[in-house]
């Protein structure tokens, strides 16, 4: 078990070198999934153009069943490192919808954070995870400052191993635009993704985007 965890941890740290940010997310945006109470989830992404374009490693751990907080790392394709802190909280309204709020804050990045609320619907569409709400980041996450909305669905299809997903961020910035895509569960702790981005308000390439979940 130990060298399984070890071989992860260094395919994430690789993953990451290539070029981040925080919590569980469909692509960008949040899923609203809480890492369970005692338990830690790692996420690499890695945003591919004609390069290497960005990429994100963080871990997560779950203070309740709640509650979590984690640390990532950034590198993009400018070549600059950022290290950050995340939390992301959970609260339940009722039996079909929940509320999540969460954030990040990068150490070395003069004061670079963003912040965001979600509403996730619990029963909207069966096996489907369903979440839309909005967010803020300062000039120094996002060039300028930024609010706006964002959405994500992840649908279960094919024995539940296989899910489809879909996301959308408003505003001119590096996050910004739908990606669509898939993922596949390895096993009961590892899971794969790949998407692409089909639309961008800025110029420039559509990322292809590679994605690795691990819980322990």
């Amino acid at each position: 078990m130990k060298s399984t965890k070890f071989l992860v941890y260094l395919l994430c740290i690789f993953t990451g070198s290539l070029t981040a940010w925080s919590q569980q997310t469909h692509f960008n945006v949040p899923s609203s999934k809480v890492t369970p109470e005692g338990k830690m989830h790692f996420q690499a992404n890695t945003f591919l153009t004609d390069g290497l374009d960005r990429a994100q490693v963080y871990g997560m751990y779950g203070v309740n069943k709640d509650t979590e907080v984690g640390i990532n790392f950034l590198n993009n394709s400018s070549g600059n490192n950022w290290y950050g802190i995340t939390a992301q909280h959970r609260e339940v309204l009722n039996a079909d919808h929940n509320l999540t709020i969460g954030g990040a804050y990068y150490l070395n990045s003069n004061n670079s954070y963003y912040v965001y609320g979600l509403v996730t619907a619990n029963k909207l569409l069966a096996k489907a995870e369903i979440n839309a709400g909005i967010f803020y980041g300062n000039e120094s996450m996002f060039v300028e400052s930024t609010v706006g909305l964002m959405a994500g669905i992840e649908y279960q299809v094919i024995n539940d191993k296989i899910h489809v997903k879909a996301e959308f961020m408003s505003g001119k910035h590096w996050m910004n635009g739908l990606n669509v895509g898939g993922s596949y569960d390895i096993s009961k702790n590892m899971k794969a993704a790949i998407g692409l981005n089909v639309y961008k308000a800025q110029t420039g390439p559509s990322p292809f985007i590679l994605q690795l979940h691990y819980n322990m």
